[in-house]
């Protein structure tokens, strides 16, 4: 069968906020042939990655994605290697390009595991899935008081660990160390505890170097995005002054990207989404890279259950990489895009459907209700 159609449909809350929070929008694929429909995300600046889809060409190495995916034939996984290969051959100097293309592939990925009538993660070699430690990835509070409810709250739905992340936090030492002490306070001695600071200080060690014992106190389990993500020497710089495990890889936007974040960013857990850094095969082969390196491979998700499922399918039967990132304050855009949710179990864990495909199920309704109009026109003919 070939590609016969893509759509693409721009979603958002009706008021964006100037916070940290990646489920206020969406941009989401729906990709057809043979009769059967696949469903992806991209995590990505929705319009940006429409325009990237269909813009004029610029030159040979700057076309529209559309051109390398339509028409193109989906029987096996070798045919969705090749479409990936003339993506990246097409349009490498765009720089959306990725992030574009992860949500697409994911989606020739589902269309092609309905096609087999199978789990996506079977197509990877994997004939059974192993449950994750699910993480409660949540902000924290705006003061350490509210940093201490969340915790505790999150404590008492039977989570085992919790990452607290970006806002609030970074810029203020002794209240950096309020917080760190509200947070062990209230998920207590036995959770793990994560932190994600957000790349706030750039690349700046001594900031980082400065907050190391106020970590070690509160007995976390990594430090998350100390520096920007191409920030490889900063990186292993922290490394070398600390025992401390650092993670990083969220803004990693291809296998050499997320490869170079450990081999040189020295980082003890690589976390990748696969809205971002190319898709599904893309997260399985630094997965196997990571795991080659004794790293653990962990998923980034903060957006919808269709994200989280189609992120976790890299690793889905891996035991070395046990952590699963599980958003817990999704804007209301995110949880209704899908009929079904994953959801914790009594162990504190999670794992991916069994169903075919990614197991999530699109919630058209939702389609409309958070639809965003766009129109694109190029010397006056509508391209979008």
């Amino acid at each position: 069968m070939k590609v016969e159609n893509i759509e693409l449909y721009y979603l958002s809350m009706p008021e964006i906020l100037d916070v940290a929070d990646g489920s206020q929008d969406a941009l989401i694929v729906k990709v057809e042939a043979g009769g059967l429909a696949g469903w992806g995300e991209c995590e990505a600046s929705p319009l940006t990655s429409i325009a990237n889809y269909i813009c004029p060409k610029s030159h040979s190495a700057a076309n529209p994605i559309k051109r390398s995916v339509i028409d193109k034939n989906i029987n096996n996984l070798d045919d969705i290697k090749k479409i990936i290969n003339e993506v990246k051959q097409k349009s490498l100097m765009i720089a959306q390009t990725p992030h574009t293309f992860s949500g697409i592939e994911v989606a020739l990925l589902d269309l092609l595991a309905k096609k087999e009538n199978c789990p996506i993660y079977s197509l990877l070699g994997d004939k059974k899935t192993t449950p994750k430690i699910a993480y409660a990835s949540v902000l924290f509070g705006k003061t350490p008081e509210e940093t201490f409810k969340i915790g505790k709250s999150i404590k008492e739905k039977k989570f085992k660990a919790i990452k607290f992340g970006w806002q609030n936090f970074g810029l203020d030492i002794q209240l950096d160390e309020q917080h760190l002490i509200a947070a062990r306070e209230g998920i207590g001695k036995d959770l793990d505890l994560m932190i994600d600071v957000g790349a706030i200080w750039g690349t700046n060690i001594d900031k980082a170097q400065k907050r190391l014992n106020i970590f070690n106190n509160a007995n976390i389990t990594w430090l998350e995005e100390p520096f920007y993500s191409d920030a490889f020497y900063e990186y292993s710089k922290l490394h070398s002054l600390t025992n401390l495990p650092l993670a990083g890889g969220e803004s990693c936007h291809s296998v050499e990207s997320a490869k170079n974040m450990i081999r040189f960013g020295k980082v003890k857990f690589i976390q990748i989404d696969a809205g971002i850094a190319g898709g599904i095969i893309a997260g399985k082969e630094i997965c196997n890279f990571a795991e080659e390196n004794n790293i653990q491979y962990v998923n980034h998700t903060f957006t919808s259950h269709l994200q989280l499922s189609a992120s976790m399918q890299p690793y889905a039967n891996s035991k070395q990489s046990f952590f699963a990132e599980f958003p817990q304050q999704l804007k209301s855009l995110a949880w209704d895009l899908t009929d079904n949710h994953i959801k914790l179990d009594e162990d504190g864990k999670i794992n991916i459907p069994e169903d075919i495909g990614h197991g999530m199920k699109i919630n058209l309704n939702a389609l409309e209700k958070y639809k965003v109009d766009v129109e694109i026109f190029v010397n006056k003919e509508k391209i979008f």
